[in-house]
């Protein structure tokens, strides 16, 4: 609904945004504004951004990028016995196999991983830490407990699980709706003309 706004010149209808988003799920209460919206998106930015400098910040402290940081944490954490292979760590970081082969093989250069072919698909090789290097990784650990801690220190646990939840959901949908960016806006299709 336009705002009229007085100026000196007289009086003229102001510009106001348009909704940008349908789904009545997502408007206000009063179905006509998408306010609460539009500030969940400029919090999940701030949030993703600020957390994308921890992350930055951490992965310093190693040495490594934020990327390869990443990595590290997803081998560390599923690496086990055996180790982890590339495909699952590049679907807990929702990338492509390609991107992280690229990145292990520098991380295995600068001796952060060994890896193995995997006894059950000899086209694949398995990731571990390398024990030279677990001491760093246990080092750093007090620092990125403080860390976490600190930025989901408004969270109980109850909060902690539906944000979880909700993320999962989000991350899904997000990488849909980015796909479908990604290919432009729906083209109407024309009417079938009779013969």
């Amino acid at each position: 609904m336009a705002k009229i706004h007085v100026s000196r010149s007289g009086i003229h209808a102001g510009f106001s945004s348009p909704l940008s988003v349908s789904r009545p799920e997502l408007l206000d209460e009063d179905g006509t504004s998408d306010r609460r919206f539009r500030q969940l998106i400029y919090d999940l930015s701030v949030a993703g951004n600020q957390l994308g400098l921890a992350r930055k910040l951490l992965a310093a402290q190693l040495g490594v990028t934020p990327p390869r940081y990443n990595i590290l944490m997803v081998v560390a954490q599923y690496q086990g016995r055996q180790g982890v292979s590339v495909s699952e760590v590049a679907r807990h970081l929702h990338v492509s196999t390609a991107h992280i082969t690229n990145q292990v093989k520098f991380l295995e250069k600068k001796k952060w991983l060994v890896t193995a072919p995997n006894p059950e698909d000899g086209r694949s090789r398995l990731m571990r830490i390398d024990p030279s290097q677990e001491s760093r990784l246990t080092g750093l650990a007090k620092h990125l407990h403080r860390v976490n801690d600190d930025l989901f220190g408004g969270l109980n646990r109850r909060d902690f699980q539906s944000l979880s939840r909700l993320l999962t959901q989000l991350v899904e949908d997000f990488e849909q709706a980015l796909n479908r960016l990604a290919t432009g806006p729906a083209k109407k299709r024309r009417p079938k003309s009779s013969p």
